[in-house]
C-alpha cells in the first residue's frame, strides 16, 4: 500500500493543527498521467463528480436537453430557487412530479435563507423537520431529472430507473467502461440512491479526458461533451451554488475548466485547452480539504494548464475564520512542486 502524500494542512498561529492526505492526478487524453500525486492506481467511490459522464451517457444517446438543463443535471445543488424552478419545470415536461418519481430522498435546502422562505411561504398549519423537506430539494435532483428524461426518450420504464439493472444504468456502467478502458471494481450505492460505481483513480481520470478532448469520440459524443463543458461553463452556479467552491472556481475562469465536486472528497476538472482532465481523492473525506487541493492544483500549474485561476487562488490559501469573523487560520495546498 502506498503512502499517500500530505496535499492539504490547516495550519493555526503557525502551528499544523490537521493534515489531509490524498492522490490527484493531471491525465491527458493521449499522454495518459503528466502529473501525479500519491496513488494513481487508488480505487475509489467517484461519487458526484462522476455527474458530467452521467449526463454525458444520456445526451450520448440522442436525448436533446437545454444547456440549463445539462448544467442541473451536472449539479450538486444547494437547493437554491433557481435549482426548484429549473428542476420543476423538467418534470413538468413529462407530467412528472418531484415527490412521487424522484427517487433520491427528501432533503432540506442548503442556505439558511432558502430554509427560512420556505418555512414564511409554507402553508403547513403544523410544522415539523419532515413537513418542509422534499425531494427536489435534494443535491442530486438534477441528476435524477436527467435520469428521468434518459428513461422517457429511450421508451424504459421509469419505475426502478435506479436500479443496478436498470437499463439506464446498464448504460452507464457500459459508457464507463467503454471511456476509461477498464471494467469497473464494483457497484455500490450512492447517497441519492442512485449506483455508485468504483473505478481507479486514473480511470477515472481517463474517462474525463475524453470528454475534454472529444475528438476521438463518435460524432453524437462529441456533440455531448462539447455541450456539457458549454453547459457548465456558462451556468456555473446551476451546477453548485451561489457559495458553492466549485461554481466559484469556475465561474470565475472565464470559459477554460469546470471543476465538480463529488462527496467524501473528490473532484474531477475538465480543462478542453489542454485536452486533460484532473481527478483527485482526499484520504480522510473532508471535501473542505478537496476544495483547497483542486484549488491549489489550478493555481499552481495555470500557465502550464492554460487556464483562468483568479478563482481557485483563495480557495487554495483558504482564510478559515471562527464565528466573529475573525481569521484564525489557513486551509494550505502543500503538494509537491511538479515538472510536467
Amino acid at each position: 500500500m502506498i503512502l499517500e502524500p500530505v496535499l492539504v494542512s490547516l495550519e493555526r498561529k503557525g502551528l499544523t493543527e490537521s493534515s489531509h492526505r490524498g492522490s490527484a492526478i493531471i491525465f491527458h487524453s493521449t499522454q495518459g498521467i503528466i502529473a501525479s500525486w500519491g496513488d494513481p492506481q487508488k480505487v475509489i467511490f467517484p461519487r458526484s463528480a462522476m455527474k458530467p459522464l452521467q449526463v454525458f451517457t444520456a445526451l450520448s444517446t440522442g436525448l436533446s436537453l437545454t444547456n440549463e438543463q445539462v448544467a442541473l443535471g451536472c449539479s450538486s445543488h444547494h437547493g437554491e430557487e433557481r435549482h426548484i424552478r429549473l428542476a420543476k419545470k423538467w418534470l413538468s415536461q413529462y407530467g412528472l412530479s418531484a415527490e412521487e418519481h424522484l427517487a433520491c430522498g427528501r432533503a432540506q435546502p442548503q442556505k439558511n435563507e432558502d430554509h427560512i422562505s420556505i418555512l414564511e411561504n409554507s402553508t403547513n398549519t403544523v410544522l415539523n423537520q419532515s413537513s418542509y423537506k422534499k425531494r427536489i430539494y435534494h443535491g442530486c435532483s438534477g441528476k435524477h431529472c436527467c435520469q428521468l428524461a434518459f428513461c422517457i426518450y429511450n421508451d424504459w420504464d421509469i419505475n426502478g430507473y435506479f436500479e443496478p439493472g436498470h437499463p439506464a444504468q446498464q448504460a452507464l456502467f457500459s459508457k464507463l467502461e467503454h471511456l476509461s478502458e477498464r471494467p469497473l471494481e464494483k457497484i455500490a450505492k450512492d447517497g441519492c440512491n442512485l449506483p455508485a460505481p468504483a473505478m481507479r483513480l486514473s480511470s477515472f481520470a481517463r474517462a474525463l479526458s475524453k470528454l475534454a478532448d472529444p475528438k476521438t469520440l463518435s460524432h453524437i459524443e462529441q456533440k455531448a461533451a462539447l455541450q456539457i463543458f458549454e453547459s457548465a461553463t456558462s451556468f456555473p452556479f446551476l451546477t453548485g451554488g451561489a457559495s458553492a467552491p466549485n461554481s466559484l472556481m469556475t465561474a470565475k475562469s472565464k470559459n477554460t475548466f469546470f471543476a465538480k465536486n463529488g462527496s467524501e472528497g473528490v473532484y474531477g476538472c475538465l480543462i478542453p485547452s489542454v485536452n486533460c482532465a484532473i481527478v483527485l481523492k482526499i484520504a480522510d473525506g473532508s471535501m473542505r480539504a478537496a476544495d483547497t487541493a483542486i484549488a491549489g492544483i489550478l493555481d499552481t500549474y495555470s500557465e502550464r494548464l492554460k487556464i483562468n485561476a483568479t478563482g481557485a487562488k483563495n480557495f487554495a490559501k483558504q482564510i478559515m475564520k471562527n464565528t466573529e469573523g475573525e481569521a484564525i487560520g489557513r486551509l494550505l495546498w502543500m503538494g509537491e512542486k511538479l515538472n510536467f
